[in-house]
């Protein structure tokens, strides 16, 4: 019975030993063929770091595909409460040091006012009527003001680690929730603004946090802080993915 074992052992031991030195020389050979060598490398070797580099691109798409969604609602709440009262704020500092118009000095919300001007729209004279594209408001205020609310508030999302979609949702409901509310307390809804400021902001906010990562990305200290100017609303420390 041994006999008939020894040679198989040895056969078994001649063979990993053969293995075990042709894997440990990581000599050069030819597959089917080809004139390009495949290196044979040991198992500890710095192969692994390679395929992580090679998987760079399913990486940077996968910190995209963690950020926050509308499946956060309480997260997305809280966030939308948050501005909203910072909307407040900044509206009862408007009316009572800016130099605004008479009519527009209200804070305390008359309730019958209120309900009559959220049943109509801001017309040219802006006043409450029927439905008309323009209200009456200057091209600073329509076409530049409104926007940048509408680009800030969707990249105020973005900071906070919500995606392009919710982000963009956020900055409409901002929006309504400042015309019909906090507007709407003096005159009556723009259906303008309505559709201008998340229609033109939330493009251009895209291109602002686009622009302020690129930025960013440079060598130089004067672009890095420059990144800041263009998106001074931007929380690094919010990106999904990154430490």
């Amino acid at each position: 019975m041994m006999k008939k074992l020894f040679p198989v052992s040895l056969y078994i031991i001649s063979l990993t030993s053969l293995l075990v030195v042709c894997t440990g020389i990581a000599r050069a050979d030819t597959i089917f063929g080809d004139t390009s060598p495949v290196l044979m490398s040991p198992v500890n070797s710095s192969v692994l770091i390679d395929s992580a580099e090679y998987r760079k691109a399913d990486i940077e798409f996968y910190k995209e595909a963690e950020r926050k969604s509308l499946a956060d609602f309480e997260d997305f709440l809280r966030d939308t409460r948050n501005v909203y009262f910072t909307l407040w704020l900044v509206r009862i500092v408007q009316v009572n040091i800016m130099d605004i118009s008479n009519k527009e000095k209200q804070v305390l919300i008359n309730p019958f006012r209120w309900w009559k001007n959220i049943f109509g729209f801001q017309n040219k004279n802006r006043k409450r009527g029927d439905l008309e594209v323009q209200d009456g408001d200057s091209f600073k205020t329509n076409w530049i003001a409104h926007p940048a609310f509408g680009a800030y508030s969707y990249l105020y999302y973005r900071a906070k680690g919500y995606n392009f979609y919710t982000s963009a949702l956020g900055s409409v409901v901002q929006s309504t929730l400042f015309e019909y509310t906090i507007e709407g307390v003096i005159q009556s809804p723009s259906i303008q603004d309505l559709i201008v400021t998340p229609g033109i902001g939330i493009p251009a906010g895209v291109v602002l946090e686009e622009t302020s990562e690129w930025l960013e990305s440079q060598d130089s200290g004067f672009l890095k802080a420059a990144s800041y100017i263009v998106n001074p609303v931007k929380n690094n420390s919010a990106r999904p993915g990154q430490s």
